[in-house]
């Protein structure tokens, strides 16, 4: 069970109508074409520092995502993973829609990396 320091779908405020138009559209390069992801927050993961490169692009984004996943990780542990980065990036809202659309989409591309039933 996810806790409130973690992610939680039940907890995402991207309607399903925006997220059914994200899973069925191309991927496209402008990071705020994901869902819950505004210029705030795209303003924050283009930030960079010693520890972490600028996410500018969708593509980096659904890359970062991919990248926090260890092996043996639960989806659970992954998408944890995903939204505490999103934290640290300072990401303070939308967080679990956020996570929740990417995984989605990338579970499009390579099945089996979000599996809802492992959470």
């Amino acid at each position: 069970m996810a806790s409130e320091r973690g992610f939680d779908a039940n907890r995402s405020q991207v309607s399903e109508d925006a997220l059914a138009k994200f899973l069925a559209e191309d991927v496209r390069e402008d990071i705020t074409s994901v869902p819950g992801i505004g210029p705030a927050a795209a303003k924050a993961l283009a930030r960079s520092d010693a520890q972490d490169s600028a996410v500018l692009t969708t593509y980096q984004l659904f890359g970062k995502f991919l990248s926090l996943r260890a092996p043996g990780m639960t989806t659970e542990e992954h998408c944890d993973a995903f939204w505490n980065y999103l934290a640290l990036k300072g990401i303070n809202s939308h967080r679990s829609g956020i996570v929740l659309a990417v995984a989605e989409k990338v579970d499009l591309a390579f099945p089996g990396v979000y599996r809802p039933s492992d959470r």
